[in-house]
């Protein structure tokens, strides 16, 4: 029987990914899912571009990691219903190795992800996130072209 116990909903914090989450707080309802959402921030300048110079890296992806759980709290708060399980997780790397070894080391049994669409050149110079996740993802992932409806959440915490 088809069930889901860890649904993982990845997002860059963005409106566009968290279109996500209502198709994720819906269906971890139904199956009275644990909802586990990432967000991943990627280093701001990449180390291999600064190895010549003194830049505080470290503290400017903190400042960033401590503004994305901020957001993300007010995310929860304003979108999870509060009878939910969610677990919140905020980390730093490259997007699509970190939603992989999250969705491993959490035994997800879903991944909830939009698709930013992207097609020609953009796709070839961008790459899409979305899917290097489905090639290589540990679990199943429904992911969500844009732009697609949302209704409203009605869900406040």
């Amino acid at each position: 029987m088809l069930n889901f116990n860890v649904i993982v909903v990845p997002t860059d914090l963005s409106d566009y990914s968290l279109r996500a989450l209502p198709y994720a707080i819906g269906l971890a309802q139904r199956f009275d899912a644990h909802l586990k959402i990432l967000c991943i921030n990627e280093p701001s300048v990449p180390i291999s571009d600064v190895t010549w110079a003194a830049v505080d890296v470290h503290g400017t992806d903190d400042a960033l990691l401590a503004e994305a759980r901020r957001a993300l709290d007010k995310i929860v708060r304003e979108q999870v219903p509060a009878d939910l399980d969610v677990e919140t997780s905020v980390t730093t790397g490259n997007a699509v190795e970190g939603i992989i070894d999250y969705a491993r080391e959490q035994n997800a049994d879903l991944l909830v992800m939009c698709t930013h669409g992207r097609t020609g050149l953009s796709h070839v110079l961008m790459g899409s996130t979305a899917e290097a996740v489905v090639r290589r993802a540990p679990c199943p992932v429904l992911t969500l072209r844009q732009p697609m409806p949302v209704a409203a959440s009605k869900h406040g915490r």
